[in-house]
């Protein structure tokens, strides 16, 4: 009997003291100290990039043969979807981890000049140009130092830190490989026959590194319709250095793309053998930085606003 007497006056006390306490906590000040935000939107890149191959040459009745195609990369608008995990030290200042994803489809332009001068003094010259098509994937992945200042249910925020890339790039194109031939005629003479090849070139997923350190920085505006969520506005730099990609060369055999006499023309290794002793190496500088822009749902993850 004493014991349950004993437990009915801790119990007692123990409400008695909750409801005493209870109005200094709603007056104690709350803070947001996790915040997640939801978002999605646009990427905009200058990923752009040339690739020129030029070479001059002669043989037999070919006194000069001058070639050359220039390849320009660029991307057009892609999409993105991330998300962020703000962890506020104080009212103004936190550390952030974002993560997101951004895909850009790449276009390309092969434009292919070619002029052929012979030994008698007549010459022709003639241009081509083909499209190309690949894709930009990227995943950066940062940590970042951000700072807010607040007006009511509206935040202002910056934050800037180091970024982790995770990229790759595909894509496909040509170039003009000049060619000659020489066929034997029944009466004893013989025929030299002039075109250019349309080789192919690509570039596989490996030829560029799968993890680069960069930096980002930018700002976001903050609506909270309600103390755990919001909408959210933002737009990010992300700046990658810049990357030097080499083509792969599609071996195979190509028909003539200017004449039609010559056809079924094989392209293997000692063409490519020959290209890299004219130190043509076929290499692509792109740079891989964009810009984000974004909207999304910020929630908040513990008390109060």
């Amino acid at each position: 009997m004493k014991k349950q007497l004993f437990a009915a006056a801790l119990l007692a006390l123990g409400l008695s003291g909750v409801g005493l306490a209870q109005p200094l906590l709603n007056d104690a000040p709350r803070s947001l100290p996790l915040e997640l935000s939801l978002f999605g939107g646009f990427s905009l890149s200058k990923l752009n990039g040339l690739t020129s191959y030029a070479d001059q040459w002669g043989w037999n009745l070919l006194q000069s043969v001058t070639e050359g195609t220039r390849v320009t990369t660029s991307d057009k608008t892609g999409y993105t979807v991330g998300e962020e995990l703000t962890w506020y030290i104080t009212p103004s200042f936190g550390l952030q981890l974002l993560f997101s994803y951004a895909k850009a489809d790449i276009s390309s332009v092969a434009a292919c000049t070619f002029s052929w001068t012979w030994a008698d003094g007549t010459s022709a010259s003639r241009t081509a140009s083909w499209p190309g098509t690949g894709t930009f994937k990227t995943m950066p992945l940062s940590l970042d130092f951000v700072g807010r200042v607040s007006s009511g249910r509206l935040d202002g925020s910056v934050s800037a830190g180091v970024t982790l890339f995770m990229s790759s790039l595909t894509q496909s194109s040509s170039f003009g490989y000049g060619i000659t031939t020489i066929t034997d005629n029944s009466d004893g003479t013989y025929t030299q026959q002039v075109d250019a090849l349309q080789v192919g070139l690509t570039l596989p997923a490996s030829a560029m590194k799968k993890t680069i350190v960069g930096i980002n920085f930018g700002g976001a505006l903050t609506w909270m319709f309600t103390d755990a969520i919001g909408v959210r506005a933002a737009a990010r730099y992300y700046y990658c250095p810049s990357q030097i990609l080499s083509w792969d060369f599609v071996t195979g055999t190509y028909n003539g793309v200017f004449f039609g006499d010559i056809k079924n023309e094989p392209f293997d290794s000692s063409d490519i053998a020959l290209l890299r002793q004219t130190s043509n190496t076929f290499a692509l500088t792109i740079q891989p930085s964009f810009v984000q822009v974004t909207f999304g749902l910020v929630f908040s993850l513990s008390g109060s606003r």
